[in-house]
């Protein structure tokens, strides 16, 4: 009886070490690649294979399977399986996100080109976190709740070409973050709370030629901020909180082509607030709180300079000599000039863009600034005033202009169509402006037509109509306002 028992014991002893022993050999065997059914490891990735050696791995997107991995566990150590891919993923597909950098799974991945790093909560960048990947030429971390980039986060990466930070959290850009990359071009950090650039935080990046930190909080800049960068051609600066644009900000920028300072706060541009930047092809101010440019040295020495945007400011003067140096930039076929959309005010002091009438062969610009609006005092929209009501009075209007477009629509210059602003060049004579009063403004063709959206505004005005009402309005009108029996505006929106 003793016997059988002890048989018994011996046998069910047997058989639980035996299912120990298959459990175990079925975890080590299992690898980092295997479908996810027979996987049994905490870190799980999507292999492919290499196309003229399927045998080889030549890309993984890995993801974690449980929770608090620990950055020594062993799991990390079957990334030698990886040791020839050139392109990694790590990510958060099963919703378990990792909050590190697993240095050692990477220590195992040498050849990678490519790392993506996404989806992850990651809130520091430690030192040398990527010291292991000498070859790599491409390196993303967006999204991935990053506060923090600590000194030497990313250094002696000498292939290094592409640094992506964008849509994280990081607050500052200290000095020291980005040593020794010699070859990098490229630096996004769209999409952060950057508030404080540190003097010299890009002192080290010497061959860096383009440079975005648009959509963050940054409030100042100084002549010590983009230092070191000599070969910078792009800066996107847009979406920030700049309030002012200071003497020599962009000095060390020389080789700077485009230059995007949109939608910030921008008030004030001191009078070398663009100096050094003499191969600077385009600048963007558009949506700032610009009220006025009488700084009349801000644009000196843009020679390069095609293509500006004002657009969208509150700016009611501008200084002839602000303009004067870059007026015959936008002469050419390409060039880009917008003044669009500010609260001018009537005054002479926009006669200094009448020579783009003649001169510009952008036709969309010549037609923008034929259309150019602006405020009148009222003085001079009551004589304004008068000189309409007289011209509507003579019951002139279309006898000798027959209509080119079946069912087209005539109407009157109006008003309410520009919100209370007048074309500049309608009653620039009421302001007894002087100069080349020869300057040739294109009539328009007599079918032109006014659409329902208010598009297109015709104005058909008698030159007997108008010598009649010369004692009302004004001792000097311009011949060139009643030269062509018909004068047309349009107004165009694009």
């Amino acid at each position: 009886m003793e016997f059988w028992k002890i048989l018994i014991i011996f046998c069910a002893g047997f058989v639980f070490v035996e299912s120990k022993w298959n459990n175990r050999k079925r975890e080590v065997s299992s690898s980092l690649c295997d479908p996810v059914q027979n996987n049994t490891n905490k870190v799980h990735c999507y292999c492919s294979p290499l196309a003229h050696h399927p045998e080889l791995i030549g890309s993984a997107e890995c993801y974690l399977t449980v929770k608090d991995v620990t950055t020594d566990d062993s799991s990390w150590d079957r990334f030698k399986l990886l040791q020839n891919i050139s392109r990694l993923t790590l990510t958060n597909t099963r919703g378990i996100a990792m909050n590190y950098i697993p240095t050692n799974a990477i220590k195992h991945t040498k050849a990678i080109s490519k790392l993506d790093v996404k989806y992850c909560n990651i809130e520091k960048i430690e030192p040398y976190a990527f010291a292991n990947l000498s070859l790599v030429e491409e390196l993303s971390l967006r999204d991935n709740q990053i506060k923090v980039l600590a000194m030497n986060a990313f250094t002696h990466h000498a292939r290094m070409k592409t640094l992506s930070l964008d849509q994280n959290n990081i607050a500052e850009i200290n000095r020291n973050v980005f040593v020794d990359l010699p070859s990098l071009e490229q630096l996004f950090l769209t999409a952060n709370k950057i508030t404080t650039i540190h003097d010299k935080a890009f002192v080290h990046l010497e061959n860096l030629k383009e440079l975005e930190i648009d959509k963050n909080s940054i409030f100042s800049l100084n002549n010590e901020s983009f230092s070191g960068l000599w070969n910078l051609e792009k800066l996107e600066l847009s979406g920030n909180s700049l309030q002012v644009i200071g003497d020599n900000t962009f000095a060390p920028l020389g080789n700077l082509r485009l230059l995007n300072l949109a939608e910030n706060k921008i008030q004030m541009l001191d009078e070398r607030a663009f100096n050094g930047l003499g191969r600077l092809q385009s600048i963007s101010l558009n949506h700032n709180k610009l009220s006025a440019l009488v700084n009349t040295k801000i644009f000196e020495g843009l020679a390069s300079l095609t293509s500006l945007s004002l657009k969208d400011n509150v700016i009611t003067v501008i200084e002839p000599e602000v303009i004067i140096p870059i007026l015959s930039n936008f002469y050419r076929k390409t060039s880009q000039l917008n003044i669009e959309e500010n609260p001018f005010n009537c005054s002479c002091k926009l006669d200094v863009f009448r020579p783009l009438i003649n001169k510009t062969q952008n036709s969309r610009l010549n037609i923008d600034i034929q259309n150019l609006q602006c405020n009148p005092i009222d003085e001079i929209k009551q004589k304004w005033d008068i000189l309409q009501e007289a011209t509507k009075n003579t019951g002139q209007i279309f006898e000798d202009i027959p209509p080119q477009v079946e069912n087209a629509a005539y109407e009157y210059y109006d008003e309410t169509e520009l919100n209370g602003t007048l074309f500049y060049f309608d009653m620039r004579s009421i302001l007894n402006c002087s100069g080349d009063e020869n300057i040739n403004i294109p009539e328009r063709p007599a079918n032109t037509v006014s659409t329902q959206d208010g598009n297109m505004i015709k104005t058909i005005v008698s030159s007997n109509d108008l010598a009649n009402t010369k004692d009302i309005t004004s001792p000097e009108v311009s011949d060139s306002t009643s030269k062509s029996e018909t004068t047309y505006k349009e107004k165009c929106s694009y």
